[in-house]
């Protein structure tokens, strides 16, 4: 039979409970902090790191700097009628208008990376910062993005609440074929271990990989695979 004493203990710890999850809520949807690690674990959507394809996979590019390569990586898709993802910074795109409406009118998907990818910041400044750049690339390309690629840089839990306030995709990848890493020869080889169907596989516009990529291309016709846009295998 239960005491007064326990039972008034027990009620502690429920009302303990109960404000730690209301102020974890609090937090977690506040515009002025940082999205606590134990309110993420209980309230944010993670973001999508694979899709759902069985005869594809998806290639990424996170496209900022070591962009040296990217019209021979244009010229190569367009010459295999492939259309990919190219996930941009908001600086990257109005520096590169140009690249940014080849993209588009040569039927890419875009991708945002935010505006200024390397730096992170409170929900607040993560949604300002992304918000920017797509008014960037819809004022430079006429289209808005509507998937948020976050990065290595920020936050995962942060990114995630802003991406549900911008109506926004949060994705990540499944691996990372380090293009800055290396030969071409490398990054074929890394390419050959984690080609499986579903995959989001990221990229970065480098010399190397461009002159990987028609073999690429060649592997995966060899597994059955076709390579597309990250939208066409979620």
């Amino acid at each position: 039979m239960r005491t007064r004493k326990q039972t008034a203990a027990s009620g502690i710890v429920v009302n303990v409970l109960i404000i730690t999850m209301i102020a974890a809520l609090y937090f977690s949807t506040s515009s002025d902090v940082m999205v606590p690690a134990a309110a993420a674990d209980v309230f944010y959507a993670p973001p999508i790191y694979r899709g759902q394809a069985d005869d594809a996979v998806a290639l990424q590019f996170a496209v900022d700097y070591q962009a040296s390569a990217l019209e021979d990586i244009l010229d190569t898709l367009s010459q295999n009628d492939i259309k990919l993802t190219f996930a941009v910074s908001g600086k990257w795109a109005r520096d590169n208008a140009k690249l940014l409406k080849r993209i588009v009118d040569e039927g890419h998907e875009v991708a945002t990376m935010g505006n200024d990818h390397s730096s992170d910041g409170n929900l607040s400044w993560v949604v300002s910062d992304v918000e920017k750049s797509l008014d960037t690339v819809e004022l430079i390309s006429g289209t808005r993005p509507t998937l948020y690629y976050s990065g290595e840089y920020r936050s995962i839990p942060v990114s995630s609440y802003a991406a549900e306030k911008l109506d926004l995709t949060q994705v990540l990848c499944t691996v990372d074929l380090l293009c800055a890493r290396g030969s071409s020869a490398d990054i074929i080889q890394r390419f050959e271990k984690v080609c499986e169907p579903s995959s989001i596989i990221l990229a970065q516009p480098t010399k190397a990989m461009s002159e990987s990529l028609d073999d690429i291309i060649k592997i995966l016709k060899s597994k059955g695979l076709s390579v597309t846009t990250v939208s066409d295998i979620l």
